[in-house]
């Protein structure tokens, strides 16, 4: 008798196993079907793995900013970035050097740099806080163990010499989608990490458009596609360094773009 009770109790258990498994399944079924028989949950760290396209020649220009091994100076850079961002004139005033240099040709000292970026006039519109904000966000290196000279951005100051700086141009973040086609919506073919390329065509978003939006570049392995712009910096774009002068302050002394 006993054993029969047993026997009872496990067929039942048995029988709401199966009741419970079969209503789940039509539960995620239905839920599929409303979700276009996609499922309702993509599980994080699903992100589809691209090929590195810097492949076995890969030539790498890695970061460097040497600016907190003279804590004075990275306070100063702190102050000209916090007055980039609001436009401070009078303190780009007070922080540039009478004698600076901002073009290859004729050089008119502080007068003629404001002239040059319209910061005399139009300051609110000038283009100069942009460039500078670039400049100041890519490192640099010093020039000297007093470690009061220092030259931004690192693309600039550690580009190797060997390679040419006027075809070539330095990624300078980490993996960096590389595409098929000028486009966000075009295939990915792979990332780029730090990876000096080769530049191929510049592509703008208008004719009066000063910089490219996209760059058809090429590693050193022979891969080719397309990056933003704005991930790829030629040690030719413009830099930019500040000296402490014998009355204490740090001047910028130089602020150019080509060669």
């Amino acid at each position: 008798m006993a054993a029969g009770v047993v026997s009872v109790r496990q067929y039942v258990l048995v029988i709401l196993v199966v009741l419970v498994l079969t209503g789940a399944t039509a539960y995620f079924n239905r839920v599929g079907e409303e979700n276009g028989g996609i499922r309702p949950r993509v599980p994080e760290n699903s992100e589809v793995q691209h090929p590195d396209l810097g492949g076995t020649e890969d030539v790498k220009l890695y970061p460097v900013d040497e600016a907190p091994e003279n804590p004075e100076f990275e306070a100063f850079r702190k102050e000209l970035t916090a007055a980039a961002r609001s436009k401070d004139v009078d303190f780009i005033r007070r922080h540039t050097d009478e004698s600076i240099r901002y073009t290859f040709g004729v050089n008119e000292g502080l007068h003629g740099f404001f002239r040059q970026w319209e910061l005399d006039k139009t300051p609110e519109e000038s283009p100069f806080w942009a460039e500078l904000l670039k400049v100041l966000e890519l490192g640099g290196t010093f020039r000297n163990e007093e470690k009061t000279s220092f030259v931004a951005p690192y693309v600039f100051s550690e580009f190797p010499e060997d390679i040419d700086p006027f075809q070539h141009a330095a990624v300078v973040d980490k993996d960096v989608k590389v595409y098929a086609e000028p486009s966000t919506q075009a295939e990915v073919l792979g990332t780029l990490t730090y990876s000096i390329v080769r530049i191929l065509e510049r592509h703008f978003e208008s004719e009066q458009a000063q910089r490219p939006v996209w760059m058809k570049v090429e590693t050193f392995s022979g891969n080719s596609g397309y990056v933003p712009a704005e991930k790829v910096r030629s040690p030719i774009d413009y830099r930019g360094s500040w000296v402490k002068t014998d009355d204490g302050k740090w001047k910028m002394v130089f602020f150019v773009a080509g060669d």
